[in-house]
Order: C-alpha cells, then structure tokens, then sequence
C-alpha cells in the first residue's frame, strides 16, 4: 500500500491537527485509514496516500456549502437505493453519453442502480484520460460491472489499465504495483466519486 505520514499529509493539504482528528470524529474520514506503523521515533501514524488526499481534497470543496451532518452520509460507504434511467444518465455531465448510447444499444442497459452510475463516471474519466472509444469503454464498463458484485466503495480504487493491447479493469483496497509491461491509465477512488455523485443527483436515490 502506498502510504503517506500524518505529518506529510498536514503539510502537503494545509489543514490542522485538529481539522484532521475532527473529520475523524465527524465520520468523513474512516479510521481504517489511520494506520499505526512503527518508526525509529516509535509509532507513526500513515494513510493511504490517493484516498486521504482524494478526500480531503472533496472535503475542503464541500465544507462551506454542506453541513458536517450532510457529508457525513454523503461519504458513508453505504449504498444509495434507487436507479438513474439512461435518459437521465445521457444528461449527467460525469457521464460521457456516447457511453450510455452504446450500452443501451449493444447491451439494452435502460437503468443504472447506484454503483452502476459510479462506475460510469469512472470509465468516462478514462475514456477522456486515454481517447479510448465508447465501444471499449462499453466493453470496459460491462468487465467492471460483473466483478462489482459486493458494491462497497469504502477504500477502493479502480483502476483502468492496458494490457496485452486490451483495456482493462480492476478493484483494489490501496495501491496496486504493476510490472513495465502495463500501462496504467488512471487510478479513482470509488468512495469520493460516489460521494459527490450521492449529492448532486440526491433527489434520485431517496
């Protein structure tokens, strides 16, 4: 696992001792991410680098137009109810709509539970990131789909790579290190991009 210090963490973000032990209190950053390790001082404490940066990043764009209460839920790992047609999804603008074309079309995807719309908003990222055609992504998309099956985003990343010439996905807690064959696309952690989705569309997934 890729891990950066609590004092790295301070100094690179900007924010206090006490903001971070508060957004601990408060439940927007998980004490699974806290981890103890030793160090020639004695204890240190360490967190995962992409996920405590991702959320603290969302945290400190979101504090002055959410209560503490409303990012609470809004990071909880819980899965939100309800589905996004693909109609709605063709407008969502995290969401590519070629995308969506070619799975209603090829794969007569009409609705997205909530997961679904997260990962969609992550495979759009990639296909912007690396030009990658709608009818990969679809494809990309439909592997990610099937492997999702617990749908839990606390702590994990997605990550979209190329590998035998083919794009391909994957789900991890932390880093994941890959040999100089692959090509590693973009790494998204999954809880973060759920939070902000939770938010933006609310009134679908009550």
């Amino acid at each position: 696992m890729n891990l950066i210090s609590k004092k790295d963490l301070l100094a690179r973000t900007g924010i206090s001792y006490g903001q971070l032990y508060r957004w601990k209190r408060q439940r927007l950053i998980p004490d699974e991410w806290f981890v103890k390790q030793s160090s020639y001082t004695g204890q240190e404490t360490f967190f995962p680098r992409e996920q405590v940066l991702s959320r603290i990043q969302s945290i400190l764009e979101l504090k002055d137009t959410h209560s503490m209460e409303e990012l609470a839920k809004l990071f909880s790992p819980e899965i939100s109810g309800g589905t996004m047609t693909a109609e709605n999804a063709l407008g969502a603008e995290e969401i590519d709509a070629r995308l969506v074309r070619v799975l209603r079309d090829d794969y007569d995807k009409e609705s997205y539970e909530f997961y679904e719309v997260v990962l969609l908003a992550v495979v759009t990222q990639a296909m912007k990131k690396a030009g990658i055609p709608p009818e990969k992504a679809a494809k990309l998309f439909m592997r990610g789909d099937t492997v999702m099956e617990e749908k839990k985003f606390s702590g994990m990343m997605c990550i979209v790579f190329v590998s035998g010439k083919k794009y391909r996905i994957a789900f991890a807690q932390g880093s994941v290190l890959f040999d100089e064959s692959v090509e590693v696309i973009g790494k998204w952690p999954l809880d973060d991009m759920a939070g902000k989705i939770k938010i933006k569309y609310q009134d679908i997934w009550k």
